[in-house]
């Protein structure tokens, strides 16, 4: 079919526009959905030429008015479908967007408790192990994003829940959470629930080995392999997929082989991981010193680490 006809053919019976704002607040004006396409069906219906009568009985006009969502209004000498009721729903949310958004951002530093919640991380890992860069982080977080202490508090359980506790995973999950103009805790919780957080964590375990672009679905059924059947946390499998970095073939392979034999081994946190990393390194270059970050390997090395996951 020649593409300019085609494309006369959509539009000739016209078209129906609806603001972004609109998809993304159906949460807070309790839209399904299904009924978010009843709107548009009575949106397209009104902007036909019918008259009144007809307008009356189709169903998804007859919906919307029970709804609450359209009304009838005067217009010389006849009536039109007006969907003010529906705009002024949506400007109401907006108004109270913008007083929280300003609230926020003239709260005073001294009012964010930094103590409050340093206490309550180090509660949760069981360990006093707050670093100055993740301290950094907090304080962006109140003095960029103008997040409470409460709010804050609440992100940080959301994000641990779903294993997400050191700071390169969750600190881009609060950037999105604020470009998406979050700022209230029922829109949090439902933001949070909605994320692929499959789809997130392959994507850092992508970014950690050097590959970008879409997840697959055999990444995917991977990752769900280590993560919901051999219960390996997301901690373990990145740094799983930064040993493979240190090869010269560095892949959702290499780090499903490395996987596997900690797995085999019982290996079940990074702290026994780095142990076997440290006591490997040892047996196959006793004169090496330790360093702290990782080498790429010589081939060599290289062939030694084929070796041992049976990779060769």
């Amino acid at each position: 079919m020649n593409q300019l006809k085609f494309s006369q053919m959509l539009l000739e019976g016209g078209y129906v526009v609806l603001p972004v704002q609109l998809l993304e607040k159906i949460q807070s004006l309790n839209l399904t959905p299904e009924n978010l396409g009843y709107l548009v069906l009575a949106l397209a219906k009104c902007q036909s030429p019918v008259g009144t009568e007809e307008l009356a009985k189709d169903k998804w006009v007859k919906w919307c008015l029970s709804e609450g969502w359209a009304q009838w209004q005067k217009q010389g000498d006849g009536k039109i479908i007006s969907f003010t009721p529906l705009w002024t729903r949506l400007y109401s949310l907006y108004e109270d967007s913008a007083e929280r958004k300003e609230e926020s951002r003239t709260q005073k530093v001294g009012e964010f408790d930094y103590g409050k919640i340093l206490k309550w991380l180090d509660c949760e890992r069981g360990t006093l192990s707050i670093t100055l860069r993740e301290k950094q982080v907090i304080q962006e977080f109140n003095l960029k994003y103008g997040w409470s202490t409460e709010f804050l508090m609440i992100f940080l359980q959301l994000a641990f829940e779903r294993g997400l506790n050191q700071v390169y995973t969750y600190q881009p999950v609060a950037k999105r959470v604020y470009e998406n103009g979050i700022d209230c805790v029922n829109d949090l919780v439902s933001f949070m629930n909605e994320l692929d957080w499959v789809q997130y964590k392959v994507t850092e375990v992508k970014k950690c080995i050097g590959q970008y672009g879409g997840v697959t679905r055999p990444q995917r059924e991977m990752y769900l392999k280590w993560n919901k059947q051999w219960k390996l946390s997301h901690e373990l499998i990145i740094r799983a997929s930064a040993e493979t970095v240190r090869t010269n073939s560095p892949s959702f392979k290499y780090i499903d082989a490395i996987l596997k034999d900690w797995y085999e081994k019982g290996v079940q946190d990074v702290q026994a991981a780095e142990q076997m990393i440290a006591a490997h390194d040892t047996i196959r270059s006793p004169q090496r010193k330790p360093e702290n970050t990782p080498k790429r390997l010589s081939k060599a090395g290289n062939r030694d680490l084929d070796k041992l996951y049976g990779l060769e």
